[in-house]
C-alpha cells in the first residue's frame, strides 16, 4: 500500500474552499503552528469574528452560530446543624 503514509494537510484554494493533500511525516511532525493574535478575543478566553471567518472553508456555512447560557447566579444555603 504505497504512498499513504504521511499526514492529511488542508491546503486553501480560496475564501471559502479547501483541499485536502497527502503529507510526509517529516514535513509536518513536530511543527507547531499558534493562533494568532487577532483571533484570540480580548478576554483571552473566546476566539474573535475572524476565526470563525477563517474556519468558515473547513465548517462550511451551514453550522449553526453558538451560544453562551446566560449566568444565573443562585443564593448558597448554609445548612446549620
Amino acid at each position: 500500500m504505497g504512498g499513504r503514509d504521511g499526514s492529511v494537510a488542508i491546503k486553501r484554494t480560496g475564501f471559502y474552499s479547501a483541499d485536502y493533500e497527502l503529507l510526509p511525516l517529516d514535513a509536518v511532525a513536530g511543527k507547531t503552528r499558534v493562533m494568532e493574535d487577532e483571533f484570540i478575543a480580548a478576554s483571552g478566553t473566546d476566539v474573535t469574528d475572524a476565526f470563525r471567518m477563517y474556519l468558515r472553508p473547513l465548517l462550511g456555512s451551514g453550522m449553526p452560530d453558538a451560544f453562551r447560557l446566560r449566568h444565573n447566579p443562585v443564593a448558597k444555603v448554609l445548612h446549620k446543624a
